[in-house]
Parts: C-alpha cells; sequence; structure tokens
C-alpha cells in the first residue's frame, strides 16, 4: 500500500534535521552553500543542449556561505543531452554524491564523497511505463488502493512491482536483445506481475565480477542514479534547492519542484504519465516525483571514504534494496536527488516502479 511508503519514508525523516544550523554553528564541510556546480537548469531538454556550471546557490534563503567542501581533484563532464529511442547516453565522469549537513531533510546516510564512475551508460528517458510492461505480456499488477496509487493510461508508469520483479524485468529486456542477463535468481515463488505477492526469491547474485560490468540490462547503483539526477548540479533538485522549514515529512508546496515533478503538492492521489513536465539537462523525466524508482543497492550503506571509483552496494545483510526519486506522494525533503530510502525487496506497493540502465562498454 502507499501508506506503507510513506511510513518508510517518516522513519527516514526520524535522523533527519528538523533544526537549520546557525552560521556559528557551521563547521568545515557542513554547509549549505554549493561550489562549482551551482544551480542547474530549470529545464534540460534538447540534444546539444549544454548545462551552465553556475555560481554558489542559497540553501534555504539568506546569504551564500562559502563550502568548505573538499572537491578537489572530481571534475565534472559536460552536460550535454543525448537522447535518442528513448535512451540518455551519460558519459563517465566524477561528482559529488550525498548532501551538505546543512542541506534541509538532509540524513546521515548522505555523507558527500566524490564518486568516480568509471564508465558510461545509457539510462531510459522515462519510467517503465504500462504498455512497455503489457508488451512482454506480463500480467499488470497496476492498481489503486483506496482510491490512490497508480494512474489507469498505458503511458503511466508500471507501479506495485517489488525488487525482484524489476530486476526480472531487466532480464527479460536482455534476452530480448540477445544480452547477457545481470541477475540470477535462486530460490524463488510467485510470478512476475502476479497477485498478490509477485516474484518473491530468497537469494540472487549477480552474473559478472561487478554490476557495472553486465553487458545486459539493469538497475542504475545508486551512484548511476544520483549522478543521473542531478545532471551537473549540487543543490537539492536540479532546478534549485529546497526551502528551509520548521518541520520536515509535511507536504508543503516546493517552489523548485513545480516544473519538474510530480509530487504531494500537485500530482494528486496517483502517479501521472510519464514525459509530461520538464526533464534534466541529461534529457530525463521524472526523476524526481511520480514513480518511486528502485535502485540496484542494498540500502542503508553510508561512504566510509572520501573518494569511491565505481561504487556498489549489491550484497548487503539483508535484503533491504535502496528506492528513489520520492514518488507522487513524497514531500520536498523525500524528493532531494540525495534522498533514498530503503525498502524490503519483497514489498509491493501502488507508486512504486522503476527504469532501467544499460553500461557502456568500450
Amino acid at each position: 500500500m502507499k501508506h506503507g511508503i510513506v511510513f518508510a519514508l517518516l522513519l527516514a525523516s526520524c535522523a533527519q534535521k528538523t533544526v537549520q544550523p546557525t552560521p556559528a554553528a557551521t563547521t568545515a564541510g557542513d554547509n549549505g552553500a554549493r561550489a562549482g556546480a551551482g544551480n542547474a537548469l530549470s529545464g534540460g531538454g534538447s540534444a546539444g543542449d549544454e548545462v551552465s556550471q553556475g555560481g554558489p546557490a542559497e540553501a534555504g534563503g539568506g546569504e551564500a556561505r562559502p563550502d568548505l567542501f573538499d572537491d578537489s581533484g572530481c571534475e565534472h563532464p559536460r552536460v550535454i543531452a543525448n537522447c535518442s529511442n528513448g535512451w540518455c547516453k551519460l558519459p563517465p565522469g566524477c561528482f559529488i554524491m550525498g548532501s551538505p549537513e546543512t542541506e534541509w531533510s538532509h540524513a546521515p546516510q548522505e555523507k558527500r564523497v566524490k564518486v568516480t564512475l568509471t564508465r558510461g551508460f545509457i539510462m531510459a528517458e522515462r519510467e517503465v511505463t504500462q504498455a512497455e510492461w503489457l508488451a512482454e505480456k506480463l500480467p499488470n499488477p497496476s492498481k489503486l488502493v483506496a482510491d490512490q496509487g497508480d494512474c489507469a493510461d498505458t503511458d503511466c508508469p508500471i507501479g506495485n512491482v517489488n525488487w525482484f520483479e524489476a530486476a526480472s524485468y531487466a532480464n527479460l529486456m536482455s534476452d530480448k536483445e540477445g544480452l547477457e542477463p545481470c541477475y540470477d535468481f535462486k530460490h524463488c515463488v510467485g510470478n512476475i506481475g502476479q497477485d498478490p505477492s509477485g516474484l518473491v526469491c530468497e537469494d540472487f547474485t549477480i552474473t559478472t565480477k561487478t554490476i557495472y560490468d553486465c553487458n545486459g540490462y539493469r538497475l542504475p547503483t545508486d551512484p548511476e542514479w544520483e549522478y543521473a539526477a542531478r545532471s551537473g548540479s549540487r543543490t537539492a533538485f536540479y532546478a534549485g534547492d529546497i526551502t528551509t522549514r520548521r518541520e520536515v515529512g509535511v507536504c508543503v508546496e516546493e517552489p523548485a519542484l513545480g516544473a519538474i515533478a510530480w509530487y504531494c503538492s500537485n500530482a494528486g492521489t496517483s502517479t501521472r504519465t510519464v514525459g509530461k513536465l520538464k526533464p534534466n539537462a541529461w534529457g530525463l523525466f521524472d526523476m524526481i516525483g511520480n514513480a518511486l524508482e528502485w535502485v540496484n543497492d542494498q540500502s542503508g550503506w553510508v561512504p566510509t571514504a572520501e573518494a569511491l571509483t565505481d561504487p556498489e552496494q549489491t550484497y548487503g545483510a539483508g535484503q533491504g534494496r535502496d528506492t528513489r526519486g520520492g514518488g507522487y506522494f513524497g514531500w520536498p525533503g523525500a524528493c532531494r536527488a540525495a534522498a533514498r530510502v530503503g525498502l524490503s525487496a519483497s514489498f509491493r506497493s501502488p507508486g512504486l516502479g522503476f527504469r532501467l540502465v544499460r553500461t557502456l562498454h568500450p
């Protein structure tokens, strides 16, 4: 149910800040100004559009303060929309993953880290739709519960799928194109798309040394998803920063979100058809809001180094997997580019979908 996801978001909010630190309380690496990349453009777009890397952005209003986070040696590539046939090509490069401690709704797992992705990848321009799902002759699990959840148009995102179903769909797409499937599932019950629980597995392995090595379709890693969502920005959203408020976990109108995201303030009671709002500078639609998106990685991990190369968290102690983007029901803090919420891999809910990526090999 949608309420299950909302409850998970509320649990995540328990660790988030509810009081913005004053300048006197700010420590090195803690303040909320963004150096280098600055604000993202409010709308990305057609091939050849380049992002202007602006100056520092203010965190929640007031005077911008210098950012003491050491981003030396991490050069973000030029951000140009390069999309065709429903896929956008993203080059390898370095970016700052996570959020400063003064970003409104920051959580401890969002510790900032310099991440280098050595392989480019393609990402689906839009979330997987019900039409694409049905084209594989799969039962459509999308639904409304108490008049809330998944919209019914075939151009709406597929919803009410668990992590195993999302990863299995990726394998289907790989098989369809003669590519190597990335996931090998073990001890499974149920079937993909089938009510009430879909496909649930006791375990899985990946078919290559790392998930980045796989040639087939798969779910994005946490770093890939955030690199794609940020599209060169360091603000809370790719269209600007988040407004500082007295409380987290409350639905309010956020000026930076209206043009780019279906979220709690403008979506109503369900997801919406994909691709109707402004894309980001890579050309990707609905990275924020609309369907909450499964990603590849184990939930709850916190960076333990200042810089990481091709990090992945495919395996962990349990079956919690990360979700990204906040969803149509998400309040602004849950929709930030750095925000991630862990759910059980077997969890299903209306409004819970995904998009695919594929590594670009030389």
